[in-house]
């Protein structure tokens, strides 16, 4: 028997505790693969191979009169990079690998800079074709959230920096609220799909380590078996 990996990504708006889960997931078991980013020195021959596979994309969307800017270009080529490594680490890696800035991650993203009806024909096509890739990949999102009021707290008093830090109590609202928008929309692109099993929790009511028992469950019945091949 082959067991295939598991890929689950950690989401949720600023201060909610994503990197202290997935810390503490990955110390849990040493089948837990944790990934912080796709971003290494290692990886730019992938980020190079993947910017000329969408060279044809971005000279018909520039030909329709819409052409990206150049961080949603970036954010376009990340989402595709990351899945083609994502892909060559799994022959290697453990059954599980948690990211912290996935798909979902990626896809909020690119959406917060532009309307997708602005978008065009050409990016709907590209993006379908992505969803369809990343949904066959992506098995599990772990959705962390809590009041705004907690949030901010947390942002606030911790020493990484985070624009909220120099917006209005108004403004930083609107941005936590429209990071569950765009969050919810991402989840539900990946979701129409295939399956995609999302777990819910509130990190003001729930303690670390409620949370990681919660996941832990989850993780091992959801670990695949497949025939080998």
């Amino acid at each position: 028997m082959e067991r295939q990996p598991l890929v689950v990504e950690i989401v949720g708006p600023a201060g909610t505790g994503k990197t202290t889960l997935l810390r503490a997931l990955s110390q849990y078991n040493k089948n837990i693969q944790a990934v912080f980013h796709l971003r290494r020195i290692k990886y730019i021959p992938f980020y190079a191979g993947n910017a000329l596979l969408l060279l044809p994309v971005f000279l018909r969307q520039w030909n329709e009169g819409r052409g990206f800017t150049w961080r949603e270009i970036n954010w376009m080529i990340r989402l595709k990079a990351s899945h083609h490594i994502l892909k060559r680490r799994a022959l290697g890696d453990g059954p599980i690998i948690i990211l912290d800035q996935g798909p979902v991650y990626t896809l909020t993203r690119l959406s917060e800079h532009r309307p997708e009806r602005a978008k065009g024909h050409c990016f709907d096509n590209w993006c379908k074709s992505m969803l369809q890739e990343w949904a066959a990949t992506l098995d599990m999102v772990i959705w962390l959230d809590a009041p705004d009021k907690v949030l901010m707290e947390r942002i606030h008093t911790r020493d990484k920096w985070h624009l909220v830090k120099d917006n209005s109590e108004q403004e930083a609202y609107k941005f936590l609220a429209n990071s569950r928008t765009l969050i919810e929309q991402a989840i539900a692109k990946l979701a129409t799909k295939g399956g995609l099993n999302v777990m819910r929790f509130d990190t003001d009511r729930a303690s670390l380590d409620q949370i990681v028992d919660n996941v832990r469950i989850a993780l091992d019945v959801e670990t695949k078996i497949e025939p080998s091949s």
